[in-house]
């Protein structure tokens, strides 16, 4: 949510060569709708369930960067999933980023036009020990640029390897 997982991964997967999955995206062609439509029409329970049938598609594939969806909290079997298609990496940043860039978004799919930064920090809070518990690797995209960002990811990986 706000933080640049499409851009990111977008560029990580440009400099590995690998192929680029972008969960929201794959997500609204699945079903020809878009995010806020997905949830206003269908709900919650089946916003998770296409999320995770996404997830589960890539199981067995390699050489691929995923951007994960950010809209909801994910449940723990995102979660277990997240770690089974291998490195996890979690970009964080300060609420207030988030707040800005997701205010400038015309497709918020769960943050309401009345939120505040309050309501985005309360956010980072609880998701938090969710991300935190499956990283493998994090780093705080407010301190540095994109492509900053892209190397230091790259030389994680890379030394994990």
């Amino acid at each position: 949510m706000g933080v640049g997982k499409t851009a990111v991964g977008r560029m990580l997967a440009e400099e590995l060569a690998y192929a680029f999955v972008d969960l929201d995206f794959e997500l609204e062609q699945v079903t020809d709708l878009k995010l806020p439509e997905i949830y206003s029409k269908y709900g919650r329970i089946r916003f998770y369930s296409e999320d995770k049938l996404m997830l589960r598609k890539q199981l067995g594939k390699s050489r691929m960067v995923i951007a994960a969806d950010g809209a909801l909290p994910p449940e723990p079997e995102q979660l277990q999933l997240w770690q089974q298609l291998g490195c996890v990496v979690w970009l964080q940043a300060e609420a207030e980023t988030i707040f800005r860039r997701m205010r400038r978004k015309k497709n918020r799919v769960f943050l309401p036009r009345q939120a505040t930064a309050e309501t985005v920090a309360q956010l980072v809070i609880e998701r938090e020990p969710l991300y935190a518990g499956v990283a493998d690797f994090s780093i705080n995209v407010d301190k540095w640029a994109l492509e900053q960002v892209v190397d230091k990811i790259l030389t994680f990986y890379r030394q994990r390897q």
